[in-house]
């Protein structure tokens, strides 16, 4: 009867240590989550990066056309200073990657495509090579090599 007593205890106790380990990695997935959505809705809906985004996309004239002047010539202006916001976002990404809080897979399904639109405007992969962007030159040229989709 003792034994059987210990057996049962000690059979509560490895399901109890089961459960608290199936909850704590449920728990940090659910915090991964709501991690990424802050990412996601700081880049897509907010507006801090939609102008710039926008027009490195679409490439609208003039705008392109002044974003780019601003960009090479070194520029102080309002639209210059949007551009650096925009890659310090995506260099925030790349450090996060860096240092294994983000996975590459993960920056693939969020952010993919507008890193590697960086590496198509040749003004914005010289910016970001010569200007201290080392992260998010490596982020690209990773993302680059391995263009595969999920």
């Amino acid at each position: 009867m003792e034994d059987t007593l210990k057996t049962i205890l000690n059979l509560s106790a490895l399901i109890g240590v089961v459960l608290a380990v199936v909850t704590f990695w449920r728990n940090v997935r659910l915090r991964r989550a709501e991690w990424l959505f802050s990412l996601h809705a700081k880049f897509y809906e907010s507006q801090t990066y939609k102008r710039i985004r926008h027009i490195l996309d679409y490439q609208p004239q003039p705008q392109f056309n002044e974003l780019r002047k601003a960009v090479l010539e070194g520029g102080n202006d309002e639209l210059a200073e949007a551009f650096v916001d925009y890659l310090n976002f995506f260099e925030f990404v790349a450090s996060l990657w860096k240092l294994h809080q983000l996975s590459t897979r993960e920056i693939r399904m969020i952010f993919e495509y507008y890193i590697l639109l960086l590496k198509e405007r040749d003004f914005a992969l010289d910016f970001i090579k010569n200007n201290g962007f080392e992260n998010l030159s490596k982020l690209i040229d990773v993302l680059h090599r391995g263009k595969k989709y999920l």
